[in-house]
């Protein structure tokens, strides 16, 4: 694990959605000590964000009409938030993200059951050409894989995930082309919400919202395709409503959050076979539909819907043991959660 010496400063930026607005915090590596640096008004109901590979930028989607995407820059400095422009979506998104080479933001509309592509120009602000593709039922997730040759599609309706190939002609109308065959079909009423990619990106791990089930599939880099390893149940005895999933940046740990129980549950990963062991779960803020982990792979910052607070926990580098520090208020309706590091951001 990294050294509390590596780093001195990490900011947390919050999505809360009925208050629509950005509350900006700052974690202290050294202590643990949460401050609160800024609170970012928006002109609307503020959800999904992603930061571009740079973390120059941070990219968040207004579910409310009219759809749009806000562009901030991030002072490297302090990593306070100035809003650098608003670009119109086709819809209202459920998720978005960057590709690596910061090239391509990609958009999903759970409830258009559409994508859309926009590249973005040397300045990172999207082009006016956007590529739109229908889906099946609910996308909720888009997400390019770890090489940069294929993007995924969690479809939450259809209970499979699909999979496109990335042009690498960088064209602007046609960036993703379809393969018409799925990357997996999941059992029926899985339910595949949000995924991540192991460390070497030889693995995928799907949270089923429905089911309550994490699935692991072993990810061929030279197709993309799917195959199954194993699956484990978040818990039993209450219908599932599952939410979020991320692994530490090295790779040993994966949490999934569960919004019914509102737990965070935790699972030790095996780097050679992918497999999964329970290491615990742990009671968190009510409803947990968003959180994050922080880049050196050593606190987890979670956000409470109901609560509308955010607590942050240190993970222990030998158990990945959640251990609470402190909790925070926040804006109303907290849905979505990032963080950068200061001192690894690329200036």
């Amino acid at each position: 694990m990294a050294g509390v010496s590596c780093y001195a400063t990490s900011v947390i930026y919050v999505a809360n959605a009925d208050a629509k607005k950005i509350s900006v915090f700052t974690l202290s590596e050294s202590s643990g000590l949460v401050n609160l640096l800024q609170t970012l008004p928006v002109d609307g109901a503020i959800m999904p964000m992603a930061l571009a590979p740079n973390k120059k930028i941070l990219y968040a989607a207004i579910r409310s009409i009219p759809y749009h995407l806000v562009v901030l820059d991030v002072d490297p400095t302090s990593g306070r938030l100035a809003l650098r422009a608003k670009v119109p979506l086709v819809d209202n998104m459920a998720n978005i993200s960057i590709d690596h080479s910061g090239h391509y933001l990609f958009a999903a509309s759970y409830s258009g059951n559409s994508i859309s592509v926009h590249t973005l120009d040397t300045q990172g602000i999207p082009l006016p050409n956007v590529q739109v593709l229908s889906t099946g039922s609910h996308p909720h997730q888009i997400s390019a894989g770890p090489d940069n040759q294929f993007v995924y599609v969690s479809l939450l309706g259809d209970d499979r995930v699909d999979y496109f190939r990335l042009n690498s002609e960088e064209s602007i109308t046609d960036v993703l082309q379809p393969i018409l065959t799925p990357a997996v079909t999941l059992p029926s009423g899985s339910g595949p919400r949000h995924f991540v990619f192991s460390a070497k990106g030889n693995f995928l791990y799907v949270l089923n919202e429905l089911s309550g089930y994490v699935q692991v599939y072993a990810r061929r880099a030279t197709d993309g395709s799917l195959a199954f390893v194993e699956h484990h149940q978040l818990m039993n005895g209450v219908k599932p409503w599952a939410a979020d999933i991320h692994l530490t940046p090295q790779g040993d740990f994966l949490y999934a959050s569960e919004r019914a129980t509102s737990r965070l549950y935790g699972y030790r990963i095996n780097s050679k076979n992918g497999r999964l062991n329970p290491i615990g779960s742990w009671e968190t803020e009510a409803q947990p539909r968003a959180f994050t982990i922080s880049p050196d792979g050593r606190f987890l910052v979670v956000a409470g819907q109901l609560s509308h607070r955010i607590s942050i926990y240190a993970i222990h580098p030998l158990t990945g043991a959640l251990q609470l520090l402190s909790s925070h208020k926040t804006g109303k309706n907290p849905a979505w959660v990032n963080m950068v590091n200061l001192s690894s951001s690329d200036h």
